[in-house]
């Protein structure tokens, strides 16, 4: 049963400690390059990421201290592996991630100088496409890497029922490792049994915009549901789409972008429990308050000359270039003004980045803005947030050493540095953030919040979340939304038999 995520959640006590540190709104530099990541690199991987700081001093001061734990951290192999010795040297652990581009490159630094320290080859298996789809072949034929990650924690306990994902309680402190992720860690957890580690946290509810474009046309960032359709209608009238839209992939995880939108929508029309009784089924697809929110992303979504490209181009069009014609003539002319996606996104997926491999040339906070997802309900100031979660697969010593890493602030410390990621430990130090647009942004969304709601896609069963209500969704938009009884329909008799 899915647990509610209040403001208390990990990701909610993690962001709340955000708020002094990143006081600073001031742009920063945008992560390191897209290249293929390659964790087996020498720490010189991590102070090129580093390098590319969101902290504004980062280029005045000497270069960053390796991003690894002191001895002792609390956990037996990572110890050892941190020992003079060098117990592990030599060996090598495989994880396999969907994290490509400037994800990957930002992932591959988090880990490289815990490489370089301990001597273990860290392999990466970078799946940009249909990673859900391969990890599952891998695990079910009996190949699986080491360790993985996944966003959705559902198939997570799917895995562990048939015996295929190691229980971190049996070789980890579990009082530590629950006191360091207060409730993302709720989501993998059975009675003594922890099947996986929180890693990184992300806020959904945010919605990206260029920011000179909007002042030159004298556009104001909406702040209520009203607002929204409003400004819709006059980038309309002003002749441009004011919507940037993709529910393509990457891979097989076509249409999840869709679901968070109709997910988004609930929590500021119908408020939490409604929501949390939604994910375990007490609610159905086909109750009215559903049918509801299919109806206000619809407005969105199939309102002529809205959508770029129009509904037929939403699932058509490729998640990591759906923002590309807000780009025009360096962001002067916009052809689509607005795209709602997680904090993630950039700049690591702006076209310059993308193409070039490079920093992007346009900064967060002066060129490319986020504003938070409107209010439509006054009374329902809801935030959606997701973390991604580390399985490990392989029992070996140097595997639970990397996988006790990753536990630890300092797993993710070289993404922070890079100003594009939010660990999911609450107890990472809060001036690490200092600086970050993203984090700040993040932070504030979070703070102004009643409650947060984890991704409900990623708590249902896993023949719904990441199966029918992705796939029946992109039917949903290729249509037009005129099937969408039909889509409730076969969305609820697809959930499996209590």
């Amino acid at each position: 049963m899915a647990k509610r995520l209040q403001t208390t959640s990990a990701l909610a006590v993690v962001v709340m400690m955000l708020v002094s540190a990143c006081g600073s709104s001031s742009p920063s530099p945008t992560p390191g390059a897209s290249a293929a990541p390659s964790a087996a690199a020498p720490s010189a991987a991590a102070s090129a990421a580093a390098s590319a700081s969101a902290a504004p001093s980062a280029a005045a001061s000497a270069p960053p201290a390796a991003a690894v734990p002191k001895v002792p951290t609390g956990y037996t192999e990572l110890d050892k592996a941190l020992g003079a010795d060098l117990p592990f040297k030599g060996k090598t652990v495989s994880i396999q991630t969907q994290w490509i581009g400037g994800e990957g490159t930002n992932f591959a630094a988090s880990v490289a100088d815990f490489a370089t320290a301990t001597g273990i080859k860290i392999q990466i298996d970078s799946i940009g496409s249909s990673h859900e789809t391969v990890l599952k072949t891998r695990i079910e034929g009996g190949s699986p890497p080491d360790l993985a990650m996944l966003a959705q924690p559902t198939p997570i306990l799917s895995y562990a029922a048939k015996g295929k994902v190691k229980d971190v309680a049996t070789f980890m402190d579990a009082k530590k490792l629950s006191a360091e992720h207060p409730a993302t860690i709720g989501l993998v957890t059975q009675g003594a049994h922890i099947w996986g580690i929180p890693y990184k946290a992300d806020v959904k509810s945010t919605i990206w915009y260029p920011i000179k474009a909007f002042a030159a046309k004298g556009y104001k960032v909406p702040t209520t549901w009203d607002e929204l359709i409003a400004l819709s209608d006059k980038i309309v009238a002003d002749g441009s789409n004011p919507w940037c839209v993709s529910a393509g992939g990457p891979g097989d995880a076509t249409g999840w972008q869709l679901t968070d939108w109709v997910e988004e929508v609930v929590l500021k029309t119908k408020g939490l429990a409604y929501y949390n009784d939604w994910i375990s089924h007490k609610v159905t697809f086909e109750d009215q308050g559903i049918k509801d929110a299919f109806a206000k992303v619809g407005k969105i979504l199939f309102t002529p000359k809205y959508v770029f490209g129009g509904n037929t181009a939403i699932v058509a069009t490729d998640m990591k270039t759906v923002m590309d014609p807000m780009f025009t003539d360096d962001l002067a002319n916009p052809k689509c003004w607005m795209q709602k996606i997680p904090t993630w996104y950039g700049p690591d997926f702006f076209p310059d980045q993308r193409v070039s491999g490079q920093p992007s040339k346009y900064v967060l906070g002066t060129d490319v803005g986020i504003f938070p997802f409107p209010t439509i309900d006054p009374a329902q100031k809801n935030v959606e947030g997701s973390a991604d979660t580390l399985m490990v697969l392989v029992d070996r010593p140097e595997v639970r050493a990397v996988a006790q890493f990753l536990a630890t602030p300092e797993g993710i410390q070289n993404w922070i540095r890079a100003g594009s990621a939010i660990s999911a430990n609450s107890t990472t130090p809060a001036d690490w953030y200092a600086g970050a647009y993203k984090l700040k942004v993040a932070a504030d969304i979070a703070n102004s919040a009643a409650g947060i709601g984890f991704d409900a896609s990623d708590l249902m069963p896993g023949k719904v979340g990441a199966g029918t209500f992705w796939t029946q969704s992109v039917q949903w938009a290729n249509n037009g939304g005129t099937n969408t009884d039909a889509v409730l329909k076969a969305i609820d008799d697809s959930w499996p038999a209590q």
